[in-house]
């Protein structure tokens, strides 16, 4: 009856490259929050239009608008899993219920 998740999406993504994106099913006022683990190597998540690199070490946890700001992670050497935590507009209207709006 109840989620127990303020997220309503969860995709995840194991042993991937992810080239640069925008999450366009995403809502632009939410943040996202992707958390990666595994036993791996030499990981970036990178951002290109903000001008930024970040090492994704396994543990690590990066919070965005992942339809407002392109991201990326190249191919490493390993095994690794990634979670990735969203919003969908979809699912709340199916579910009728509002829309976060701006954080």
């Amino acid at each position: 009856q109840y989620w127990t998740s303020v997220f309503n999406t969860l995709s995840i993504i194991s042993n991937r490259e992810t080239p640069h994106h925008r999450d366009h099913m995403s809502i632009a006022e939410c943040f996202d929050i992707l958390t990666t683990v595994g036993n791996y190597s030499n990981a970036w998540m990178t951002m290109p239009n903000l001008q930024l690199e970040f090492k994704y070490n396994s543990g690590c946890m990066i919070a965005f608008s992942g339809r407002i700001v392109r991201h990326g992670v190249y191919d490493v050497e390993g095994d690794r899993i990634a979670w990735a935590w969203y919003m969908r507009d979809a699912v709340h209207i199916y579910a009728g219920v509002p829309s976060c709006g701006w954080a």
